[in-house]
């Protein structure tokens, strides 16, 4: 399916989502100490038990950075926005709000990324392509046969660049239908290792940079004409 794909723009403060688009919002994890007055208590016992600091100041980062997104669109304040969590802990707006968008969060490394669609499911992840990460260990552990053997085909070359290919699609599908490593049915299927861009019949998934040395991946139960890429704190002006 042919769809338009914007390049990274400013964000206007109140956007308007069309059924057939997804929003997704880049943002870099620069920490500020008044971030954390947009977070509710839950959030920030949930910072206070990482010990590592700066887990818990991407964290806090990445939880006030998501109000904030969510709030241009509800043209709320960030601070009054509440969430409830599904049974693998992905959070959604609490309320009967039928102007409430599906949102899903994912940051990794120095980057975060929000992806935001009407009335449809959607998954996001992102990762950084770490070079002396084990990855052979991680997929032995956490990829089906179908997706290690994906990975066993390829040139030793591309394989790393592979791995992270298939874990964020793997993850960011995982989210999208709320659940988590811990589901039995996780093998994404030979559709879904074969290009950037697939759609199975049930599910849309697309693969794309972020920015140098970061690669993420988006998932929708539907197809849809166009990916908005807003950019609402670039890392020069990150208030």
């Amino acid at each position: 399916m042919a769809f338009l794909l914007t390049p990274w723009q400013a964000a206007p403060a109140r956007p308007t989502l069309a059924e057939d688009e997804v929003h997704l919002w880049r943002f870099p994890l620069v920490y500020r100490e008044h971030l954390q007055a947009f977070l509710d208590e839950q959030e920030l016992q949930r910072a206070r038990r990482l010990r590592v600091p700066r887990k818990a100041q991407a964290f806090i980062t990445a939880r006030a950075r998501l109000r904030q997104i969510l709030a241009r669109y509800l043209d709320q304040s960030p601070e009054s926005l509440h969430f409830d969590y599904g049974t693998a802990g992905k959070p959604m707006l609490a309320g009967q709000m039928a102007e409430a968008p599906a949102f899903n969060l994912a940051h990794s490394g120095d980057w975060g990324l929000c992806a935001v669609a009407k009335g449809v499911a959607v998954g996001v992840d992102i990762e950084r392509v770490d070079r002396s990460l084990d990855f052979t260990k991680l997929a032995a552990g956490f990829f089906s046969p179908t997706e290690r053997n994906r990975l066993q085909a390829c040139t030793m070359l591309r394989r790393r660049r592979l791995f992270f290919r298939i874990w964020t699609r793997k993850e960011a599908w995982l989210k999208g239908r709320g659940s988590g490593f811990s589901d039995p049915d996780q093998d994404l299927g030979t559709v879904h290792l074969s290009a950037n861009c697939t759609h199975d019949g049930k599910w849309w998934l697309r693969s794309f940079p972020v920015t140098r040395h970061y690669l993420a991946a988006l998932a929708v139960p539907k197809e849809f004409a166009c990916l908005r890429r807003w950019e609402a704190w670039p890392p020069a002006n990150a208030d």
